[in-house]
């Protein structure tokens, strides 16, 4: 038709329709429609000296790399990267689909791994890549189930790292905590496309770049799991940036009281954001009221946690709580509160948005605790009343520093 029109292939050029694009070779539109690559390493490549640990024997460790990132149904998973380790080596997995007719086999071969695996590890796969093999398992009628555990490395991730680094990528944590900086990667947004333009033409060569990032992207789960159960369970102090609240929260659910509590007053320390450290100290208060620590509570609100302004009148709303609640002093509560109350007059008086709610909070407790003393006998405290454990080096009893 273009012979019979001259011109026309110049228009259709320039309209971004030249023409067919060239078919896939023989190769590539016959033959097996998924096949498996396999690469093994020994284990002291990947992990140093110290070998596998004994727990990723059981574990699986999965990446998807997909038609699409928007997730649904109709987006397909075109090469899934699994990892696995043995006492001796570590076995690094690719499906990949020559043809998407060769979905239902690569599934097959994908539910054989999940039912011998223990563990399934993933970055982001409770949202992404498991919802989708589970939607293209019914489409394909091949059944998966998951192992019994599923850890998904994105929420550890996120709380280590999203503050210092302002994201939590995988390729930024890798670079930054574990040290292993990627080169020639290719971009993850560019994957589907490259993936589009080889069942169009048949030329593979623009998926090497894929094959790489994803074979990368399993290790580096295996990776991240080992140094995050290391800094979380072990106790190890990760390399900076890593945000430690973050961690001390990581440690609290693994039932590490003392661990946590460690993190959490190395992030009050270091915190400069006022909201950001009440609530941080908020978190270690709950870990000393847990464990009956009321010394060290007391010692948090008066000497730890006060900033200045709001921040000082709530630290001390809180120490006037435990003087009033846990030692059965009421005057000390009353002399908290009154340090408090100055400081709201003077919030009042600069119009902070906080101060009126704050102002009438201080009121009330300063009613409670006064007429506590007014019903105890003359000379006397209430009963069961005693003194806290000044902490070392402190002078004196726990009283408020001066000042606004």
């Amino acid at each position: 038709m273009a012979e019979a029109f001259p011109g026309l292939r110049e228009r259709l050029a320039a309209m971004g329709a030249a023409g067919r694009p060239r078919r896939a070779p023989d190769d590539a539109r016959h033959g097996p429609a998924f096949e498996v690559r396999r690469t093994i390493r020994p284990a002291h490549e990947v992990f140093g000296p110290g070998g596998a640990h004994p727990d990723d024997e059981g574990a699986l460790f999965l990446d998807t790399e997909t038609t699409g990132l928007a997730g649904g149904a109709g987006t397909t998973p075109f090469l899934i990267g699994l990892a696995l380790v043995g006492r001796d080596t570590v076995t690094v997995e690719q499906y990949f689909l020559r043809r998407l007719a060769g979905e239902p086999a690569m599934l097959a071969a994908l539910r054989g791994r999940l039912v011998a695996a223990d563990t399934l590890v993933t970055f982001n796969g409770r949202r992404f890549d498991w919802p989708i093999l589970e939607a293209r398992s019914v489409i394909s009628r091949v059944p998966l189930r998951p192992p019994p555990d599923h850890t998904d490395l994105i929420g550890p991730a996120r709380r280590l790292w999203h503050r210092p680094l302002g994201t939590h990528r995988l390729t930024a944590i890798e670079r930054v905590a574990l040290g292993i900086a990627r080169t020639d990667d290719v971009d993850s947004a560019l994957i589907p496309s490259l993936y589009l333009a080889y069942l169009r033409t048949g030329d593979a060569s623009g998926l090497h770049a894929v094959f790489a990032h994803n074979a990368q992207d399993v290790l580096c789960l295996v990776h991240l799991r080992r140094r995050v159960r290391r800094w979380v369970e072990d106790g190890e102090d990760p390399p900076p940036p890593v945000d430690w609240e973050g961690l001390g929260v990581l440690r609290q659910r693994a039932g590490l009281g003392k661990a946590a509590l460690a993190a959490l007053r190395r992030a009050l320390a270091n915190e400069d954001d006022p909201a950001a450290r009440w609530r941080v100290a908020q978190r270690i208060a709950r870990l000393l009221r847990r464990d009956g620590r009321w010394d060290d509570l007391l010692e948090l609100w008066v000497r730890e946690a006060p900033g200045r302004g709001v921040w000082r009148a709530r630290a001390m709303v809180e120490a006037a709580r435990v003087w009033a609640r846990r030692f059965r002093q009421p005057e000390r509560a009353v002399a908290a509160l009154e340090d408090a109350q100055a400081v709201v007059e003077w919030l009042l008086a600069t119009g902070a948005p906080e101060a009126e709610a704050l102002a009438g909070e201080v009121r009330a407790h300063l009613a409670r605790y006064r007429s506590l003393l007014r019903r105890a006998p003359p000379g006397q405290t209430p009963a069961r009343s005693r003194q806290p454990t000044p902490s070392p080096g402190a002078s004196g009893g726990l009283a408020a520093p001066p000042g606004c």
